[in-house]
């Protein structure tokens, strides 16, 4: 199946069609890299630029029937700064596989020239060599060609494979380059370029309704969360690479304390932070009577969500407890200093002498104590309960405190239901 990059695939015998396709990838490559093609910044894309988009996924279909699988670990083997270079994606892509989910090159930046729609590339060539190469002398099927040519992917990262992962960063679908906080920084800075384009590009033909704008609008705030969600891979994330017997190599390698900081200090700058590029009155004017407040707290819930995942933590409880033992040693990232940094990021106004919290950011310290409720009653055997039910007792503190220095009656009777929220899950009869 060719996905959506939801989490229902679109599949070549959807009853929903070619024309279905067809919208799907000119929205694609839209709300991606419609800054940085002339051809895409007014509806409806010329011919030209659609038969491009459609020979990418024809190609990619092509793959399947000579039986390549998704690999989506080989967008991760190019610097991200090479993804930016006009000569190198244009001999070799930005991505080694067109087999890979890495869609359109967002980490391009206008006046770079870069190659935008993937191609067919080095891995994709390696694997038909696998594949199809015949072997005229082997007189067994354990001839040791093949596996010869297999090894070169120990030494050349371009060629390796990895299935989607939502534990390794570097086989995640919809991503690109080896760098999760450089490419999203650079695809967020297209995002908002994205933005102003929204009312131009889809309001030119007089009597049209708004439909295109809201969903391109929709399809935008998902590519913005998508590119997040990569960044949050990194944390308690772990690499997986397949070295077999007789090659030298870890399998599955920590992500290093430092990039998860790293993503953590990112995360806290720009996911839960309100967006207020993309919030813009005059276009939402135009989709909605209301609701702009709900679409960002489901956005940043969705980041909660996953950063809160409880296989994560476990990871990252894991990690300290076998950190001294390690060959090469690793440098732990803590559950209990992931959970504080999430803290500072989602709490920082607490600490002002002047406390003013606006609806945006109400409404994600609410989902932050939901996801932590719903953390402590969750049971189980882990540590997340109980760090968990730590932080509560922290915000608790912290709302105390800030109380007596609220600006205006909202934010003082939000710090009031925040309380009563953490009392009803930390003593539900009642007694604090």
């Amino acid at each position: 199946y060719y996905g959506d990059g939801g989490d229902e695939p679109l599949t070549e015998t959807s009853p929903l069609g070619a024309g279905f396709l067809t919208e799907l990838v000119r929205d694609w490559y839209f709300v991606q890299v419609a800054p940085l093609d002339d051809r895409a910044k007014t509806f409806p894309l010329p011919d030209d630029l659609m038969g491009e988009l459609i020979r990418y996924v024809a190609a990619h279909e092509v793959g399947h029937s000579l039986g390549l699988p998704h690999n989506m670990k080989a967008s991760s083997s190019y610097p991200v700064e090479k993804l930016r270079d006009a000569e190198f994606t244009r001999a070799n892509g930005h991505t080694p596989s067109i087999m890979d989910y890495a869609r359109f090159n967002y980490v391009s930046q206008p006046g770079d020239g870069a190659s935008l729609i993937p191609s067919v590339g080095p891995y994709d060539k390696f694997a038909i060599q696998w594949g199809y190469m015949p072997i005229s002398d082997a007189t067994t099927p354990d001839d040791p060609t093949l596996n010869a040519l297999a090894v070169k992917q120990s030494d050349d990262p371009v060629l390796r494979f990895g299935w989607g992962s939502y534990i390794d960063p570097s086989a995640q679908t919809e991503d690109l380059g080896a760098d999760p906080v450089a490419a999203t920084r650079y695809g967020l800075m297209n995002i908002e370029r994205v933005a102003a384009m929204l009312i131009p590009a889809t309001t030119t033909n007089p009597g049209d309704d708004y439909d295109e704008l809201r969903n391109l609008y929709n399809d935008l705030i998902g590519q913005r969360n998508r590119e997040l969600g990569h960044v949050i891979g990194l944390v308690g994330g772990v690499v997986q690479t397949n070295y077999h017997v007789g090659q030298e190599g870890i399998v599955y390698a920590p992500v290093s304390r430092e990039k998860q900081k790293e993503a953590m200090t990112f995360l806290a700058e720009n996911a839960f932070t309100t967006p207020t590029s993309l919030i813009d009155p005059n276009l939402l004017g135009l989709i909605e009577p209301s609701g702009n407040v709900g679409r960002v707290a489901s956005a940043q819930s969705s980041l909660l969500n996953q950063l809160l995942d409880d296989g994560r933590a476990q990871r990252l409880v894991d990690h300290a407890a076998m950190a001294d033992d390690r060959e090469p040693r690793i440098d732990p990232y803590p559950l209990g200093e992931m959970l504080a940094d999430l803290r500072d990021a989602v709490w920082g106004e607490l600490n002002g002498e002047a406390v003013v919290i606006d609806p945006y950011r109400r409404q994600l310290q609410r989902a932050h104590v939901e996801n932590l409720g719903g953390k402590v009653n969750g049971g189980g055997r882990s540590d997340l309960p109980a760090f968990a039910r730590g932080e509560l007792r922290r915000i608790d503190q912290a709302a105390e405190t800030a109380l007596g220095r609220a600006q205006d009656d909202a934010t003082r009777l939000h710090l009031e239901d925040i309380r009563e929220r953490i009392e009803a899950v930390l003593e539900p009869s009642g007694r604090r």
